[in-house]
């Protein structure tokens, strides 16, 4: 990691009117510099840039900081990396050491661009290139497509890739680690990608990090295959389509969310460009965050089956949490955007797309009074409580009572008793994982244990020894693992160990700049200052009174004698956070166990 002296300079050295200026236009007004901000829809120019004060500053978003955060947040790159780039506009050279991470990151992406271009090399002349192509076109995918999309295709060879990736001096460790190679039983390479069509993957600064392989030919394998998450390449925080289609969501302020890349294509064909999908994942926060930097305007298309409608109900309620309301588009019969297109032709998915946006909830509510029959007492239950459900977790009184009305009428039953059971009902959620889920009788009687302040204290004692002792945070991970993240109040602490982690695979020494980076990364993920004031009450109040090894086995000894206390919470949280409904109607089993626990505990 680049110590923060480096930093420090690169940042006063660094004209940061100039920097932004080349991707902003900014007009001077007073001592700043004033342009629309790039991280919001922004239609009025409210960032000012400030070179006396090496900062920039929206005064709409709140998003602000000095020239390398402007440049890793624009970029999405990481400090390091915003530091080189900036370092090298001042032709300052910093060394290897300092820059472990960063150069082997770009090490990492010299690597894909390379089989990128070996795939594209290979789809455009061989044999089976001219197959792979014949099948594309028949899908529809001309050659403007393929070449904007780098679509490339992956030999039926064994190690082709393997050995033209090795002449361009690239190691085999590193083609490992990218998921791009294999070794078998005796220990010899071959490629994971053989005999499919390559779409590749990139992230918001537009370098390929991951790969899509599709099969053309029948031969009973798996229709996809995908890279697996490492360093340079996590689905969840990765939209398929993003950095390409950025200028288009700009233009037309508003952005289309696609299950798959298939999707996007379809779109793409029909001159829809600011389509996204992401990875074989659900949508995520930090997906939501990138989204919601460009537009605020959502449109969800996802296939019309269960699984679907359940993904346009979690990702419904996702956006609730910033008080955004999406719109949905499904296509009939269930299809998605690319069947449409086989049937219906280009035009057709257009002109579908313009007549048929909806809001979220009124669709999901049509979708419910679709399967509502008149007379039916239990029919009209089941549509009361699917109402209930997406109204809930909208988090917004105008569309709780605009629905709730609705169903009165439908339903024929007066507003206030229907008001009457929606106050009644609770619903436990979250916002990652779980659907809502009706509260029941035998949750009630949960009580969640609480951690007692000694146990706080031990975890911040372990984390300040763990900040200069290798050994000791590797003895941690032995003995507690992940387990007290089960409480939400260790949330934090969990996040520290998490991040740490990474830090020792890669490092044997962490010193006072290395524990505050890793914190300023934190609230930056987490839009959050929670972090850093952490830090700073371990590094003042706490490293000031290190003592013995002694002092850290005792905190162990009360962290493990937590855990003990913390078995039967984790069958209520399993039982709660899961999204199969038997899990729950085995809840009195696991609640059982639970009390069953507790009461050796307290003998």
């Amino acid at each position: 990691m680049i110590s923060q002296n480096i930093k420090k300079q690169i940042i006063d050295q660094t004209n940061i009117v100039e920097v932004v200026g080349e991707v902003v236009q900014l007009t001077k007004k007073g001592s700043s510099y004033f342009g629309l901000c790039p991280f919001h829809n922004d239609n009025h120019p409210s960032m000012s840039v400030n070179n006396e004060k090496k900062m920039f500053n929206c005064f709409s978003c709140n998003t602000k900081g000095n020239v390398i955060y402007f440049m890793s947040r624009f970029h999405n790159i990481t400090d390091d990396q915003a530091t080189i780039m900036l370092a090298k506009r001042l032709g300052i050279e910093i060394s290897e050491a300092s820059t472990k991470e960063a150069i082997k990151q770009e090490r990492l992406l010299k690597v894909m661009n390379d089989a990128t271009l070996f795939y594209q090399f290979y789809l455009n002349n061989s044999e089976e290139g001219l197959d792979a192509k014949k099948y594309l076109f028949s899908r529809g995918i001309d050659e403007d497509i393929i070449k904007k999309l780098k679509i490339g295709l992956a030999s039926s060879e064994r190690n082709y890739l393997n050995l033209a990736l090795k002449q361009k001096n690239h190691s085999e460790l590193d083609q490992i680690e990218l998921g791009l190679i294999k070794n078998d039983d005796t220990n010899t390479s071959y490629d994971v990608f053989r005999n499919r069509i390559i779409f590749p993957i990139e992230n918001n600064n537009g370098q390929v990090v991951g790969f899509s392989g599709r099969i053309y030919r029948d031969n009973n394998q798996a229709k996809y295959i995908n890279s697996s998450d490492n360093e340079i390449f996590h689905k969840g925080k990765i939209l398929y389509h993003f950095h390409d289609a950025i200028p288009a969501i700009r233009e037309n302020n508003k952005i289309i969310i696609f299950e798959g890349f298939m999707d996007v294509i379809a779109a793409i064909r029909a001159n829809i460009h600011y389509g996204v999908a992401t990875m074989g994942t659900a949508l995520t926060n930090d997906h939501i965050k990138a989204i919601l930097s460009l537009t605020k305007n959502i449109i969800l298309c996802f296939d019309g089956d269960e699984a679907g409608i359940h993904a346009m109900k979690r990702s419904a309620m996702l956006f609730a949490n910033y008080q955004i309301i999406p719109k949905a588009i499904v296509l009939p019969n269930n299809q998605d955007p690319d069947e449409y297109v086989k049937e219906n032709g280009i035009d057709k998915l257009n002109q579908y797309f313009v007549a048929n946006e909806k809001n979220v909830y009124a669709y999901l509510y049509d979708l419910a009074f679709k399967k509502f029959i008149k007379g039916d007492l239990e029919s009209a239950e089941n549509f009361k409580k699917e109402v209930f459900e997406f109204a809930r977790f909208s988090k917004t009184n105008t569309i709780i009572e605009h629905f709730i009305k609705m169903l009165a009428e439908d339903l024929e039953v007066s507003f206030d008793s229907l008001m009457k059971d929606f106050g009644k009902m609770d619903y436990i959620h979250s916002s990652n994982e779980a659907l809502p889920l009706e509260k029941t009788e035998i949750q009630t009687k949960i009580k969640p244990i609480k951690i007692k302040k000694k146990v706080f204290l031990a975890y911040n004692m372990l984390i300040k020894h763990m900040i200069f002792s290798k050994r000791k945070f590797i003895e941690f991970k032995n003995q507690i693992g992940d387990e007290l993240y089960l409480d939400k109040k260790l949330a934090i602490h969990f996040e520290f160990v998490k991040k740490m982690e990474i830090f020792y695979a890669e490092n044997e020494k962490m010193d006072e700049e290395d524990f505050m980076e890793i914190s300023k990364k934190l609230d930056e993920a987490n839009n959050s200052l929670a972090y850093s004031s952490f830090a700073r009450e371990i590094l003042e109040k706490v490293i000031s009174n290190i003592k013995d090894d002694d002092e850290f086995m005792q905190c162990l000894d009360t962290i493990n004698d937590c855990k003990k206390d913390l078995s039967g919470t984790r069958f209520y949280n399993k039982a709660i956070s899961s999204r199969n409904i038997e899990d729950i109607k085995n809840f009195e089993t696991i609640r059982k166990e639970h009390v069953k626990i507790m009461s050796k505990e307290e003998k």
